[in-house]
């Protein structure tokens, strides 16, 4: 958020801090490592990776998009160099966003921030803490949809089609919010092509190694060999 704590009133004021304490700290990382040269600590701090909160839709204590935009602008100048987004619901909602704080000079990526939304409840919850407008259309998804099952298919199906279409339209990846739900997360990058394909089970290939040794020693067929998946 934006509203200060204590001496810091801006999250630009904090990136600045952290930057600050990651200069003071070198220098004693130095002395605990002496092999370690001057130059190597100063590559290590240029490297540290700040992330700043992004808010397609206006965060709420903002009054319009350039004043958004500005506010990533200060981030940007006090040292930060990733952005991701708050939680919503339509891919033109981001995209409009990036092209807008690109155009106004942020350099840094802005990762899009989404989730799959697998329940009526949770919808709700999540419209809490965004502050986001009711995406109508999946809400009466949700709510006609009789069953758990049927219900964390919608999200899933929703979640990964607004991932595809954001990934399609230039955002440099993506950052899911599991709120404890790693199932449905790891679904929806399944489903846009973002996992590796699965590597056999090591008893798999175990079972396969004692199969090939007893047929290349044997003419009796072995027994056929069984594997448990991991989770």
């Amino acid at each position: 958020g934006e509203d200060g704590i204590g001496d810091i009133r801006t999250t630009a004021e904090l990136v600045q801090l952290i930057h600050r304490v990651q200069a003071e700290r070198a220098p004693y990382g130095e002395l605990l490592v002496p092999e370690l040269h001057a130059q190597a600590v100063l590559e290590h701090r240029e490297h540290v990776q700040i992330a700043v909160a992004a808010f397609p839709n206006g965060h709420p204590s903002s009054h319009s998009v350039s004043q958004d935009i500005d506010a990533l602008l200060a981030k940007q100048a006090a040292g930060a160099n990733l952005g991701i987004t708050q939680l919503f619901f339509h891919a033109e909602d981001y995209l409009h966003f990036a092209q807008r704080a690109a155009e106004a000079g942020v350099t840094f990526p802005i990762l899009p921030g989404i989730m799959p939304v697998t329940s009526p409840a949770r919808l709700k919850r999540m419209l809490e803490l965004s502050g986001e407008d009711l995406p109508s259309d999946l809400a009466i998804e949700l709510e006609v949809e009789p069953t758990d099952e049927g219900r964390r298919e919608i999200g899933i199906a929703w979640a990964a089609r607004l991932g595809q279409r954001l990934l399609e339209g230039g955002a440099p990846g993506l950052h899911l919010y599991t709120f404890n739900q790693h199932e449905a997360v790891l679904s929806v990058l399944d489903r846009i092509g973002a996992l590796p394909p699965a590597a056999p089970a090591a008893s798999t290939r175990a079972s396969s190694t004692r199969a090939s040794s007893t047929r290349a020693s044997s003419t009796t067929p072995p027994k056929p060999a069984t594997a448990k998946e991991p989770a």
